[in-house]
């Protein structure tokens, strides 16, 4: 009996007691706005801050912006990966840009929203 809980001990960890990035991180403070600093063409930049919830260090973690129009219809998306972690009960504000934005992206009635899509727990 103590080798199958030895056996189960690795499979607990990759599963059960790996955590859910969804639940720990959660983004607030969103702002878009429209530059042409260093680009002729304009980009659009996305800013938030990620506020983890949880006790675990989260890293990789990866934003997710998801553009819609006045009748809810989706436009458009645009991810960023982060290099830094975040650790726990920790803030980290995030910076996406978006090069060469359509004028669908950047109309006043465009909704934007961001969430989390992933990241990878240190175990303890």
């Amino acid at each position: 009996m103590p080798l199958l809980l030895v056996g189960f001990w690795p499979l607990a960890q990759l599963t059960i007691l790996r955590g859910d990035v969804t639940k720990d991180l959660v983004i607030r403070q969103v702002e878009k706005k429209l530059s042409f600093q260093d680009s002729p063409r304009g980009k659009l930049v996305v800013t938030g801050l990620i506020k983890n919830l949880g006790k675990r260090d989260w890293s990789g973690v990866t934003i997710e912006a998801e553009f819609f129009d006045e009748q809810g219809m989706f436009l458009d998306e645009a991810s960023e990966y982060l290099r830094s972690d975040i650790l726990g009960e920790a803030e980290e504000h995030f910076k996406m840009e978006i090069r060469s934005p359509g004028n669908a992206l950047t109309a006043e009635t465009t909704t934007l929203k961001v969430k989390i899509s992933g990241g990878r727990s240190k175990l303890f």
